[in-house]
């Protein structure tokens, strides 16, 4: 069993958030103005030592690479933003790419969605609209993830290098798209992609052909497709109301370790999550998962990995390592130290 851990870039400036966001926004803004909206609430999450870290630092990323590795993991799955040619956050695995001290595999999953306002409650306003090209944009695109399948360290699954998508549905052409990388992949020394669909409220069962195997992307997934009638109903009326929208831990995980849906013989990831709350982001409009803790989520995670369910593969991905504005976090905290952590590595080394 490997187990990676989805990795945010967004934890450094870009002129764009200056301009969108205000001057020197990055992540850390949303996170330290969060304010607790119910009795026992934990908001805001503090990093442990007060540790607000710049990812354009080369030692942040072999920090955060060694940590991880002494708790277990195998490695990060890196969101990747790209927009017709345009990037945006590249900084951190760009930089990555250039600093072998940061041991761990990764790999890339590209966030093919716009940038929107919803933060603050504009979710109509689009501040970076996800526009596709053609063939010229394929090229481009694929030139530039050679770079990273080149790196000794990118995660490969039978010799092939990993790639996620997150909205498939959302990209004109998309296997044509597939197609042209796959060639020129081969055409140039490289083996065809790895291809790993997300599934979620917004992408509910594979869409390409080309894919070999899904992640069920945890908590959405499951807070959407597997709870019952009556709670999806009360989810539908928080959003309605723009009232906190509060689904119980325990009974999440309940469903996430009952699943079994197939997807035409398509590997399944075994999908975790640590915690979600992002209030940090949304306020009173928030979705959280109530109830949570670095004891109940060892336990859960454990229960995953030692599960039987058909076409399971032996990779785990966890939601998240950082997503600090979204309460998904394995990095230490004030409030816990590194008990998510160690609640990561009892679970890895099957302890009960």
């Amino acid at each position: 069993m490997e187990t990676y851990a989805i990795h945010l870039p967004q934890f450094h400036r870009i002129p764009e958030n200056d301009r969108w966001w205000g001057d020197g926004f990055t992540e850390w803004v949303n996170v330290k103005k969060a304010m607790p909206l119910y009795q026992g609430h934990e908001q805001p999450l503090i990093p442990l030592g007060g540790h607000y870290y710049d990812l354009t630092e080369k030692s942040e990323l072999v920090w955060q690479h060694e940590l991880a590795r002494e708790y277990g993991l195998a490695g990060f799955v890196y969101y990747h933003y790209w927009f017709n040619g345009k990037l945006l956050l590249e900084r951190p695995v760009e930089i990555l790419r250039e600093t072998p001290e940061a041991c761990l595999k990764y790999s890339l999953c590209w966030a093919n969605e716009p940038w929107t306002r919803a933060w603050d409650g504009k979710n109509k306003e689009v501040i970076q609209p996800q526009t596709f090209g053609g063939e010229e944009d394929w090229l481009s695109h694929i030139l530039y993830l050679s770079r990273f399948f080149t790196d000794e360290r990118y995660q490969t699954v039978d010799g092939r290098p990993v790639l996620y998508i997150y909205s498939p549905r959302n990209i004109p052409d998309f296997d044509e798209m597939v197609e042209f990388w796959n060639n020129w992949l081969e055409s140039n020394g490289f083996e065809r992609i790895y291809l790993i669909e997300y599934l979620s409220s917004f992408n509910p069962k594979p869409y390409s052909k080309y894919s070999e195997a899904v992640l069920e992307f945890e908590p959405l997934y499951s807070s959407h497709y597997e709870i019952s009638k009556m709670k999806l109903a009360r989810r539908f009326i928080s959003k309605k109301t723009q009232t906190l929208d509060i689904v119980d831990y325990d009974y999440l995980w309940e469903k996430i370790l009952n699943k079994d849906s197939k997807y035409d013989g398509r590997s399944i990831i075994r999908s975790a999550f640590t915690n979600f709350d992002n209030t940090p982001r949304k306020g009173s409009r928030g979705f959280i998962t109530k109830g949570a803790s670095p004891e109940k989520f060892s336990h859960y995670f454990l229960k995953l990995i030692e599960s039987d369910r058909e076409n399971y593969c032996d990779i785990a991905v966890i939601n998240a390592w950082n997503e600090w504005g979204e309460g998904a976090i394995l990095e230490p905290t004030e409030n816990h130290g590194y008990a998510w952590l160690e609640g990561l590595r009892k679970a890895i080394n099957r302890e009960k």
